[in-house]
């Protein structure tokens, strides 16, 4: 019973030794980073079910492995947002405060105003070279901001090589430790300060990829990534990455190397990785390469690209690249195999610039650069790139983009423009006499003085239409003869007496008399008319025409007056465009292309030859052109009556007939609706928006916008996030705004995520980590039990001591 008791007494004593050194050392360790909080397990020890003492068991450490994965999860969330915002903050630092208005927006606002102030004075020395300084200026913007890109995305990618190469030390520490601690294992050795290293090394690998692991029965972790491609286990994997320089026309995976695990030059189970969102640090800086700034770089393309095309719409090509020209705006084909087809004008901002011959020659900022001549002072293509240049507009042109209500002015079915619209030329002569105030004829001669009485009471009246062969036709009135036709008083006598003079003329000429409203004689037709009442056998001369009102023209026809509309281009004044008789569209189209700055459609199977269909706009070739602007289009007072306009045979979807009361342009355009059955003429002048062509793998017409929104870049897969935009300056704020906002959501996002690990941290820390006062307390339980097995141990001590007295007596 003696000796069981010292054993146990003993035992104890050991115990609590043992539990003191660890709780010392917990105390003297609770500062150190990754340290956790560590306990000496102990058993009952016993002999035929007789407690005999306890024994240590391993030393362990108090860590909650599900509350350390939900950290390190949560690091490798910070470290993939910390170093992009790191980066970003870069692009941010490049545009500025916006109210100290350095960003590229506020360059081409500043260039929109040198050419307001050029406008007023185009040729003056000072202001054009303001305004290519500044045209200067918006270039090296552009090329900074690529230039910018291009340096981040390498230092990116220099940065992504020394991640890989921590990683794959972390690895090898991982594998290393593991080893160690299997060894202890297999022997009974503890294995806490072991864990801690390897939990340290393991909390540092998640900050650069995001990881998943599991324990194994012999103590090993096995490192996954968070696809549960093996890392680390008994041996390290290792991670390779071959970096290539990096210019905007690189991409991966076409000419940019990925990241594998393991080497894919030796090894062919090697796994790509760069696309499976490796998390952490790693995926960060492989986002800013692949993807954050290729897309940024993209937008400044869409920008650098536009803005020349714009400047060169409207005749100034004030932006090129190295060799003069401006990249074509041919659409990209998503569909193109092996690789899509990308836009000509990837890496164009980092190439943009002035003009050359534009700093050799500053005038050219004036007269344009498509070989113009303008007249001196002119501000014509200033002024058109301040219109339309700094707009959504490319130029206004006159046509109707209404096929169901389009004319078709090519097939007249053997009659001329005008019979065919419905527009005729007119003439009038009418009488200075109220001749229905007067009972007859006979009264006006009686009336007369002598002046109409017979034989000398004639004259005549001539119709013709030259241009046409129509005439000369030429009816004798006789004042005798038309005192004997009908009517109620000298005015009705007058108009039937000479209607049936003209029951033989031309019906081509439309000669016809009528009475006035204020009881004058009309004579009216399509061609001219000429009086005379001085040349024929029995004239009455000007005295007898003053009866009736009329003048003696004799030799000196009054011309008929044509349909016309007025057409100007820009700044040129207007010209007048005639629908004479016999024209036709053939004759239409000549006299258009004569209209200074001014292009029609001429193509073989879209033109007006070939369709009939009007289609104008500013220029000086229609598919080609070489600049822009407005066009103005202005109807004369005449309107359609008795169209022969009916169901055109060429093309179907035109308007089946034209109705009366329309305007010359309504009726050459067909652009008029009808309200309550009343003509409402409606402008034919339209406003044709800047688009690129957006997919060319699309039957045509294919879809167009101001700015193209995706398929862009050199791999063709890159969408900008820039939505409805329609100008440069609308662009060019959009895409900062959006480059800004990109910085903004990550800080925010690593802020949340930030504070989600902290929380994890010191939760972790406080079931983990070593409590001081905790430590003190169990630290007097120790010390307690250590002193009662004292005093065990010293009461059989006593009860041996007198065991001995008593064998001695």
């Amino acid at each position: 019973m003696g000796i069981a008791s010292l054993d146990a007494a003993l035992s104890g004593l050991r115990i609590s030794q043992q539990q003191i050194s660890v709780i010392s050392n917990n105390v003297a360790n609770v500062g150190t980073p990754g340290y956790t909080r560590k306990i000496l397990p102990q058993s009952t020890q016993a002999i035929n079910g007789v407690s005999v003492g306890v024994s240590p068991e391993t030393i362990l450490r108090v860590v909650d492995l599900n509350l350390s994965r939900d950290l390190w999860t949560q690091v490798s969330a910070v470290g993939q947002l910390e170093v992009q915002e790191t980066y970003l903050q870069r692009i941010e630092q490049f545009h500025g405060p916006p109210d100290r208005e350095l960003s590229i927006a506020a360059e081409l606002g500043r260039l929109r105003d040198a050419f307001s102030i050029l406008a007023d004075t185009p040729e003056d020395n000072f202001a054009l070279n303001n305004a290519v300084n500044q045209a200067e200026d918006v270039s090296n913007k552009i090329n900074d901001l690529s230039s910018l890109i291009s340096t981040l995305r390498n230092d990116a990618q220099d940065e992504l090589e020394i991640t890989i190469t921590r990683i794959n030390d972390l690895l090898v520490s991982i594998a290393e430790v593991n080893d160690q601690i299997e060894g202890n294992i297999n022997v009974g050795r503890t294995t806490a300060l072991l864990e801690d290293t390897r939990d340290e090394a393991v909390k540092e690998l998640s900050e650069l990829i995001d990881i998943s692991f599991f324990i194994r029965g012999d103590g090993v972790m096995v490192v996954q990534t968070n696809r549960g491609v093996e890392l680390a286990g008994d041996r390290a994997q290792s991670l390779s990455f071959s970096a290539v320089p990096l210019s905007p026309t690189v991409f991966y995976p076409d000419s940019v190397n990925g990241l594998f695990i393991g080497d894919p030059v030796t090894d062919p189970s090697a796994v790509d990785i760069t696309t499976l969102e490796p998390g952490g640090k790693l995926q960060g800086l492989l986002e800013l390469r692949d993807e954050i700034f290729p897309k940024q770089m993209a937008q400044l393309d869409e920008l650098a690209h536009k803005t020349a095309l714009r400047f060169e719409a409207q005749g100034l090509r004030l932006y090129t690249d190295a060799s003069g020209s401006v990249p074509l705006d041919t659409a990209p084909d998503p569909t193109t195999l092996p690789n899509e087809t990308p836009v000509p004008y990837v890496g164009f901002s980092s190439e943009i610039r002035v003009n050359a011959a534009i700093l050799t020659d500053n005038s050219l900022i004036q007269t344009g650069t498509y070989g113009a001549t303008l007249t001196p002072g002119s501000n014509e293509v200033i002024r058109r790139v301040l219109e339309y240049t700094f707009t959504d507009i490319d130029y206004l042109s006159a046509e109707n983009t209404d096929t169901t209500t389009q004319v078709d002015l090519l097939n007249t079915g053997g009659a001329d423009l005008q019979e065919w619209l419905g527009l005729l030329s007119s003439n009038e002569i009418a009488g200075g006499s109220d001749l229905s105030a007067i009972a007859s004829v006979a009264d006006l001669i009686a009336s007369s003085n002598g002046a109409l009485d017979p034989p000398n009471d004639e004259f005549e009246i001539t119709f013709e239409e030259a241009r046409t062969g129509l005439g000369p036709f030429t009816v004798t009135v006789d004042m005798a003869a038309a005192a004997g036709a009908a009517g109620p008083d000298a005015l009705t006598q007058m108009v039937n007496y000479i209607t049936g003079l003209l029951g033989a003329a031309p019906a081509g000429l439309d000669a016809a008399v009528s009475a006035g409203p204020n009881g004058e004689l009309l004579i009216t037709s399509r061609g001219s008319i000429e009086i005379n009442a001085t040349t024929n056998p029995n004239p009455m001369g000007q005295t007898g025409l003053n009866f009736l009102g009329l003048t003696d023209i004799n030799g000196n026809p009054q011309a008929p007056t044509d349909p016309f509309f007025d057409i100007a281009v820009g700044n040129n004044d207007p010209t007048r465009i005639f629908l004479e008789p016999g024209e036709t569209a053939a004759s239409l189209q000549t006299k258009l292309l004569a209209v200074d700055g001014l292009a029609i459609d001429q193509d073989a199977v879209t033109g007006f030859l070939a369709t009939g269909i009007l289609r104008l706009r500013p220029s000086n070739d229609f598919d080609n052109p070489d600049f822009g602007g407005d066009i103005t289009i202005t109807s004369g007072n005449f309107e359609t009556a008795g169209a022969g306009y009916s169901n055109p045979p060429a093309l179907t979807g035109t308007r089946a007939a034209l109705d009366n009361g329309a305007n010359v342009v309504s009726a050459l355009f067909g652009t008029y609706t009808l309200n309550a059955g009343n003509v409402q003429n409606e402008s034919a002048v339209t406003r044709i928006t800047y688009g690129s062509e957006t997919d060319a793998s699309l039957g045509p017409p294919i879809p167009t916008l101001p700015f193209r929104e995706e398929f862009l870049g050199p791999g063709g897969d890159i969408e900008t996030n820039i939505v409805g935009a329609n100008s440069l300056i609308d662009f060019a704020q959009k895409m900062v705004n959006e480059q800004t906002q990109e910085l903004i959501l990550k800080t925010v996002r690593k802020e949340d995520e930030d504070s989600l690990r902290e929380l994890l941290q010191n939760q972790l820390l406080d079931e983990s980590g070593v409590n001081i006062d905790e430590e003190l307390g169990n630290l007097i339980v120790v010390q307690t039990a250590y002193s009662a097995s004292a005093r065990v141990l010293s009461a059989v001590d006593e009860l041996f001591q007198e065991l001995l007295n008593a064998v001695r007596r």
